[in-house]
């Protein structure tokens, strides 16, 4: 979108990466039944032309998963941060 600008890579941050997502999440303990329902909601919502218009003109590109998958995903992403976090010294005050 900014061919003049220099990519992450570029300026010489080869192993960085980070993105954002948005999602559906549920309390812990929600039944698996209620689960299986808004993610069948959910992926058939995505499914759908117009959902699908509206992600491409705000440059989104949705990326359906199972509920288990995106379990992983997300522990995956505070094992990440948690890191950055701590070895930079950030505080929350």
């Amino acid at each position: 979108m900014a061919p003049e600008i220099a990519t992450i890579a570029e300026a010489g941050l080869a192993d960085f990466e980070a993105t954002t997502w948005y999602c559906l999440m549920v309390p812990a303990g929600t039944p698996k039944e209620i689960i299986a329902r808004l993610h069948a909601a959910a992926a058939s919502a995505l499914g759908h032309p117009e959902v699908k218009k509206r992600f491409a003109t705000s440059d989104l590109e949705p990326a359906g998963s199972t509920p288990e998958q995106f379990g992983a995903f997300v522990r995956s992403e505070i094992a990440k941060w948690g890191k950055v976090i701590k070895e930079s010294g950030m505080t929350a005050d």
